[in-house]
């Protein structure tokens, strides 16, 4: 779960308990906006799909070519696969992004997570030595650079992923893992380790 920074509370009464809560809120302009670009494209090319599968099935020639030359045929079916796929592979995510909003809380000992998608929800809740260590990961992406703490477990599936830009307070990547308690585990070692 990438749990964004949209609302962070990070407080500490005592060295026993360590109280962090990360909630991560629906409303995204940027998926919304992507997901609409994306449409438009997926309507032309699928558009485009419709009237070359139109104009093959309607002229007895083309499928007579088609079956003259079948690696070319294969290629065109190909190329159109291809493209499909680099297409659909990101608007199924910017899809399954959209209505998704959830809470990572860790509280004492334990992590909580819960979330909520259109098409998918999970909750659990895992004591903190569970976990192998925390990773810290940096991206870089066309908007910039994120700082990101990775709880590692040893199931995938139970990895938390917390961004920790635009917290407020602002938390450097070196407190929240001194304030965990784990040990930092490096890229590789994640790697490896799976």
């Amino acid at each position: 779960m990438l749990a964004h920074a949209d609302n962070l509370l990070l407080n500490a009464s005592n060295d026993d308990v360590c109280l962090v809560r990360v909630e991560r809120s629906t409303a995204r302009w940027s998926r919304v906006f992507g997901l609409a670009a994306a449409g438009v494209m997926a309507l032309s090319l699928f558009g485009g799909m419709f009237l070359l599968t139109n104009e093959a099935l309607s002229k007895p020639e083309a499928l007579s070519l088609a079956m003259a030359q079948p690696m070319a045929a294969f290629q065109v079916v190909a190329g159109i696969v291809m493209l499909s796929a680099l297409l659909l592979v990101p608007v199924r995510r910017l899809v399954a992004d959209v209505g998704r909003r959830g809470v990572v809380e860790i509280e004492g000992n334990v992590v909580s997570v819960a979330e909520k998608g259109l098409f998918s929800a999970r909750s659990f809740r895992e004591p903190l030595d569970a976990y192998r260590g925390i990773s810290h990961r940096v991206r870089t992406t066309l908007s910039g650079v994120r700082h990101e703490i990775v709880l590692v477990h040893p199931d995938v599936r139970r990895d938390v992923v917390i961004a920790l830009d635009r917290m407020e307070p602002p938390v450097t990547p070196a407190s929240m893992i001194a304030r965990l308690g784990l040990p930092e585990i490096t890229a590789d070692e994640m790697t490896r380790r799976r």
